[in-house]
């Protein structure tokens, strides 16, 4: 393992929810995935409303990095992601676990819903390999309705990467009778179309309701309870439509 001088560097402090040491769905090959905390949307079917408040276990970013190096071995094929939560909001110490990172030589993912804009989050895209960008909406007034967040503030996210050549993936959790049909897929499909030279990826990915039980113990009414699970099969039909 590699030893880091950047002193300031590595005692920047921020608050994760979660650390998977070998994630296998967050990113290419074998990874080690970070959970932060915060988020500024309220997604009507988020599945992990525990990362809402920005209290976590703090840590700093060099004891995270040499967490993470600890699964190098197994992840030299793969890398680290950050998630959340919304790892853009504590773009200051996800930029510096980032550069220590880089310094081994490290992919790294950024599992994003791209609603948050600035300086500190231009630093952090400039480092980053990958960006799994959740498009949740086709449309603004959706984004609005069930989120609290905006499609524009997305696009705009997806020319900044555009400009400077990152690699993208794209998902979109479909919830039934939300966003489900071939109209809605349709939809997707021409937000993203602009992009597709750097797209690698597009996914569609059924609502479940495995999340039931954090509502229940953190005491929140979950807005979807009474909505089924999307059908499989279905989910992998409308997937082929969304094929760039």
């Amino acid at each position: 393992m590699k030893s880091f001088p950047e002193l300031s560097t590595r005692s920047y402090k921020g608050r994760i929810s979660g650390f998977q040491s070998l994630g296998t769905l967050d990113g290419p090959g074998v990874r080690s995935v970070v959970f932060g905390v915060g988020c500024p949307l309220r997604c009507a079917y988020c599945h992990n409303p525990e990362t809402w408040s920005e209290k976590g276990e703090e840590t700093t970013a060099g004891e995270l990095a040499d967490r993470i190096l600890r699964f190098r071995p197994y992840t030299v094929r793969g890398g680290a992601t950050f998630g959340g939560g919304e790892p853009l909001v504590q773009a200051k110490f996800f930029t510096a676990l980032a550069r220590l990172l880089k310094a081994d030589g490290m992919h790294i993912a950024l599992d994003t819903s791209a609603n948050v804009e600035g300086a500190d989050v231009d630093e952090l895209v400039s480092l980053i390999d990958l960006a799994i960008v959740d498009v949740k909406f086709a449309s603004e007034e959706e984004y609005k309705k069930y989120t609290g967040g905006s499609l524009v503030l997305v696009k705009k996210f997806l020319d900044k990467l555009a400009a400077l050549g990152k690699r993208v993936w794209i998902r979109q959790v479909t919830v039934p009778g939300l966003n489900d049909t071939e109209s809605d897929v349709l939809r997707l499909r021409e937000v993203i179309e602009p992009y597709k030279d750097i797209i690698d990826r597009v996914e569609l990915l059924p609502f479940r309701k495995l999340c039931l039980e954090k509502y229940e113990q953190l005491g929140i009414p979950f807005p979807f309870a009474s909505v089924p699970e999307a059908d499989g099969k279905d989910v992998e039909r409308l997937n082929a439509l969304v094929v760039l």
